[in-house]
């Protein structure tokens, strides 16, 4: 009798072994995309700390930012959006995203209204193989994070035809089985719960300049899309939702180089949106953003642009919203809501900076120097072909805040002081007479071409311009410590085959 209990015992023990086995198996050749993108979004779900949702494709993930919003005005969000989400993919997102929190407000971006599709693996008459595989392959960052249940195998159905490929969403271990050689530290830190996460909350901010924007020709006054869409209907589907559940709606057109066709199709968001009384802001034409500054790419926003979305959306919330404001710890409303997001802000900050440090190239840099992460000292040799730059000049601009670079030959300096808020600008002959900055009273004066004085007054024997390895160098910039005025780095460009590099 013992035997046989012992005989069981063993058996029993095998298999949870074996089952333990196949489960981190499981977890360890799973692709974790979705899941360093959604599991901080559970966590919060949990705690009932997400007031808004922010739902679409791509252009909602580099178009809005929660840690910025938390930052500027204390609302605490989550970017839900996925890359390549047509209308129904986002639909039911937001309907799983639904089974985990009850947000204040859901704000969906109409971009692809017009796509005319139901299934994700059929598209388009025209659509090649490639477009087809390119769609599912961007529905499982959207999807792998959700637990297989009813709700899932519902959102699968009504999403992929083939029933080969929906196995593929319903038991992601057939796609992923075979990654053993793909497999990274992360992956293996997965199966503990230590993997990486996103740290912007579901969002991803890009940090390059769209050099050469796109324009193209407005549709007729009041155009509309030609006939009903399946994104139509979705997105009617979503605002129904959130009404009938009594969530506030806010439909978006986030900006972008937009085609005619785009446009047209923002018309129709409009017109639907009024269907049902909800607000909606089309902001292809608000002038929210400068295209030559604020894109990454012709049709994704860079983290400039992001930052004046973001902003546009936390006052239009503030004005019509009705939300708390979660920071100082949630004292004020004793919610303790705000611990992870502070965490997310100083973490954020901590990333842009080290982009500054570390930047790609010159434009990326100063696109950056306009976040007021850090103080800096902007500088374009006299002479410098810089001035003949008209993408640098707008990014000079935007750091300044003033239109001066454009009424100097050169040189010219620009010190943005961020701790004390102050801008001090200099061209041509002009000098700076002691302006209060992090780095001390500072005096700016030209002395000769090529050499100039920066000094502060409290050590007049250093002078910051002075570097006869770069004297011939087109722009040099300074970046110190907004608080401390530490100098973090010295930056120095030239130009070369029309662009420019570090020197």
């Amino acid at each position: 009798m013992k035997k046989k209990v012992l005989d069981l015992f063993k058996i029993l023990a095998f298999l949870a072994v074996l089952c333990v086995c196949i489960l981190g198996a499981i977890v360890l050749v799973r692709r974790n995309d979705s899941s360093y993108k959604y599991k901080p979004f559970f966590e919060q779900a949990k705690k009932g700390n997400i007031d808004i949702l922010f739902m679409g494709s791509s252009h909602v993930i580099n178009g809005l930012d929660p840690v910025m919003l938390y930052r500027d005005y204390g609302y605490t969000s989550y970017n839900m959006g996925g890359h390549g989400s047509v209308m129904q993919a986002t639909y039911w997102e937001l309907i799983e995203a639904l089974d985990y929190c009850t947000p204040k407000w859901v704000v969906v971006d109409a971009y692809m209204l017009e796509k005319n599709y139901r299934y994700l693996d059929v598209m388009e008459e025209n659509a090649t193989d490639s477009d087809k595989n390119v769609a599912i392959e961007q529905l499982h960052l959207n999807m792998d994070a959700w637990p297989l249940n009813k709700l899932k195998i519902a959102a699968v159905k009504d999403l992929i035809q083939d029933k080969e490929i929906q196995k593929q969403f319903l038991f992601d271990f057939m796609v992923y089985h075979s990654r053993w050689n793909e497999l990274t530290e992360d992956d293996y830190k997965a199966v503990f719960g230590k993997e990486n996460v996103t740290s912007r909350f579901g969002s991803e901010m890009r940090k390059e300049v769209e050099l050469t924007p796109a324009l193209f020709p407005d549709p007729q006054p009041g155009q509309e899309l030609s006939e009903h869409t399946v994104g139509a209907e979705y997105l009617m589907k979503i605002i129904d939702e959130c009404q009938r559940r009594g969530i506030g709606v806010l439909v978006t057109y986030l900006p972008f180089c937009a085609t005619t066709e785009d446009k047209i199709a923002a018309n129709t968001a409009g017109t639907i949106a009024g269907m049902y009384g909800a607000p909606y802001l089309n902001m292809l034409n608000m002038g929210i953003i400068d295209i030559y500054t604020d894109l990454n790419d012709p049709g994704h926003l860079n983290i400039t642009g992001a930052a004046k979305v973001t902003d546009f959306i936390g006052r239009w919330l503030s004005e019509n919203g009705d939300l708390v404001d979660h920071r100082d710890g949630g004292m004020d409303h004793g919610d303790g809501v705000s611990g992870s997001y502070d965490e997310a802000v100083e973490a954020a900050r901590l990333e842009d900076v080290e982009f500054i440090l570390n930047p790609t190239d010159l434009y990326a840099e100063l696109e950056m120097l306009s976040l007021d992460d850090v103080s800096s000292v902007v500088y374009l040799n006299q002479g410098s072909g810089s001035f003949a730059d008209d993408e640098v000049k707008r990014l000079v601009s935007s750091i300044s805040g003033t239109d001066k670079i454009y009424q100097v030959a050169g040189p010219y300096i620009c010190i943005k002081d961020v701790g004390s808020g102050a801008v001090y600008e200099a061209g041509d002959g002009e000098m700076i007479d002691g302006a209060p900055t992090g780095l001390g009273t500072l005096v700016y004066q030209p002395v000769e071409q090529l050499f100039r004085f920066l000094y502060a007054k409290e050590d007049e024997s250093f002078n910051y311009m002075y570097d006869d390895e770069h004297i011939y160098d087109d722009v040099r910039i300074i970046v110190y410590d907004k608080d401390s005025g530490e100098v973090l780095a010295r930056k120095y460009y030239i130009t070369y085959g029309g662009r420019y590099k570090e020197d």
